[in-house]
């Protein structure tokens, strides 16, 4: 079979679409929002054991520096890992939003604390562009490995600026962009240069960085 010149650029530029067409559906794959089989199978990898040797969780919240009566949202809360001392930490008289975008994280950090009488949550079952906090009502957010999930970030952190009381603070922990033996994948992960360089663009300013933890980076910003 002939195949003639006009043929040979149809084909060509079929096989183009299509590469980009693959491309561009592997890579919304890649980064969807539920990179796991399973909500259970998520919530064992969330709460495991070893996981304390190199998050800190406890060490974390000491230098967040919250009190008493504090109003926090822990965007991301997963399996309730942090979500759980935040709420000790600030008492009955504080407030926790506790925001996912998975129904099913929702629901069980809501058993969770239901268990643990911890009654000084509140649950919101996010978009993923929008955390659905209320304007000036958080004196700090919490995001810990949940930042390289979010994919508009520029007008993400608009909107916590907005949700932030005046004197507010955003706090970021994150995977370094090197490979760990935990972690997501590194394709994922967003080197610590531009998430600063993100977080100021939005009009946060740098308040401290702390550098115990093994394999993350710890900012904290302020409005």
């Amino acid at each position: 079979m002939i195949i003639g010149r006009k043929n040979y650029l149809t084909i060509f530029v079929k096989l183009i679409v299509l590469f980009f067409a693959i491309n561009a559906s592997a890579e919304e794959i890649h980064h969807s929002h539920s990179p796991f089989k399973s909500i259970d199978e998520y919530i064992q990898r969330m709460e495991s054991p070893d996981r304390v040797e190199w998050q800190k969780p406890e060490k974390v919240v000491d230098y967040l520096a919250i009190k008493n009566g504090d109003t926090v949202a822990d965007i991301g809360a997963g399996s309730g890992y942090f979500t759980v001392i935040l709420s000790r930490r600030i008492g009955d008289s504080g407030k926790v939003y506790v925001v996912d975008i998975e129904k099913g994280m929702i629901e069980y950090i809501e058993k969770r604390a239901q268990k643990e009488g911890l009654n000084n949550m509140n649950y919101i079952l996010a978009k993923p562009d929008d955390p659905l906090l209320p304007k000036s009502s958080v004196d700090l957010i919490f995001i810990c490995d949940t930042y390289h999930h979010i994919e508009k970030r520029d007008s993400y952190l608009k909107i916590l600026k907005d949700v932030l009381k005046k004197d507010g603070r955003l706090v970021i922990v994150d995977f370094h962009a090197v490979n760990t033996p935990v972690g997501p994948p590194l394709s994922m992960r967003i080197p610590k240069e531009k998430t600063v360089k993100e977080i100021l663009s939005a009009g946060f300013k740098a308040e401290a960085e702390y550098f115990f933890l093994p394999y993350q980076y710890f900012f904290i910003f302020s409005k």
